[in-house]
């Protein structure tokens, strides 16, 4: 396969995608700002991005009001995931924040069976607990992260979060059903976003309007990275993935973070989040390789079982040819 082939690959998109999100946590502690103010501005940022983006791909493709509601929406829960996420981390730790907040990983699926009606298939059911718990361990919940000042509320914050990110994930998906394009709807829902962080610092009073220079450019490579590039090539690959594929490859964030911390911050991990990363690492894969395969021997099936055309219908759907050319 071409490298234009992966690259246009859903699968390799989403894995990407996954990658360049999972730079959000280290380049939030680089800019050394609080949650409220990274979200602010790693938005604001990425809102002149986006709208030029959209300008130039996707002009006179205008969702219909009724989408942008959906959008806007979208943008809310993704903010709302940032600030609840953030608070859960110093509630209860990394590690248990990390794996109740893929709670996204039932709740995307459930959502794509009633709203797509997408069957999962009993692979994917299975691999649920073995992905949960590779995620687990690569937060250090086996290490001790379960520390925190309010373990109960911050696994409440951790679950809510999870949910708000799912129900993103979900209405992100349906963008790509709709008319609009992904680059509009990513900058409607950053707008919406950046309004979520911002009233959310100002409510809790730990916004700074003015962070140094240094945090500025830390900001502007999150925008770059993870607001834009990573948000664009999720947003491709779960129109193009069923709704269980699209959440399995999204498990490979807390692991990919856990590896870009131990780069950009010197954090290494230990040996049981380095397993805990390749288990998920492993059974994402699995999953992935496994269901192509049994999409494919599905396709050959339904190939052998389709009846053999009769002789005059083999021409029947052919264009027909001007008597000019034939001469």
């Amino acid at each position: 396969m071409s490298q234009n082939g992966i690259l246009a690959d859903p699968r390799a998109q989403g894995v990407l995608g996954a990658l360049a999100i999972a730079l959000s946590a280290p380049l939030v502690a680089l800019s050394g700002v609080s949650s409220t103010t990274a979200t602010f501005f790693r938005c604001l940022f990425a809102l002149p991005i986006l709208v030029l983006l959209a300008r130039t791909r996707e002009r006179g493709h205008r969702p219909s009001p009724a989408a942008r509601r959906r959008h806007v929406l979208a943008g809310v829960l993704l903010g709302i995931d940032m600030v609840l996420w953030s608070e859960a981390i110093l509630s209860v730790g990394a590690g248990v924040a990390t794996a109740l907040v893929n709670v996204q990983v039932v709740l995307v699926p459930l959502a794509g069976l009633l709203w797509f009606g997408e069957r999962p298939s009993r692979l994917f059911w299975l691999s649920i607990p073995v992905m949960l718990a590779g995620t687990a361990l690569a937060g250090g919940l086996a290490d001790g992260g379960t520390a925190g000042s309010d373990p109960w509320y911050g696994t409440v914050m951790a679950v809510l979060a999870g949910v708000a990110y799912a129900g993103y994930l979900i209405l992100l998906r349906r963008a790509g059903t709709e008319g609009g394009g992904h680059t509009t709807m990513l900058a409607t829902a950053t707008a919406a976003s950046a309004s979520v962080g911002g009233v959310s610092g100002l409510v809790a009073g730990n916004l700074d309007v003015t962070p140094s220079a240094s945090a500025l450019l830390w900001l502007l490579a999150l925008a770059v990275t993870a607001q834009v590039s990573g948000w664009l090539l999720i947003g491709k690959a779960l129109s193009a993935l069923p709704a269980s594929g699209g959440s399995a490859v999204l498990m490979l964030q807390p692991a990919a973070a856990i590896l870009f911390g131990a780069l950009l911050l010197a954090q290494w991990p230990t040996p049981l989040q380095l397993a805990g990363c390749a288990l998920v690492v492993a059974t994402v894969g699995a999953v992935s390789l496994l269901s192509r395969r049994t999409s494919r021997n599905r396709v050959l099936r339904d190939d052998e079982h389709r009846p053999m055309p009769r002789l005059d219908e083999l021409g029947r759907d052919r264009p027909r040819e001007p008597v000019s050319r034939l001469l």
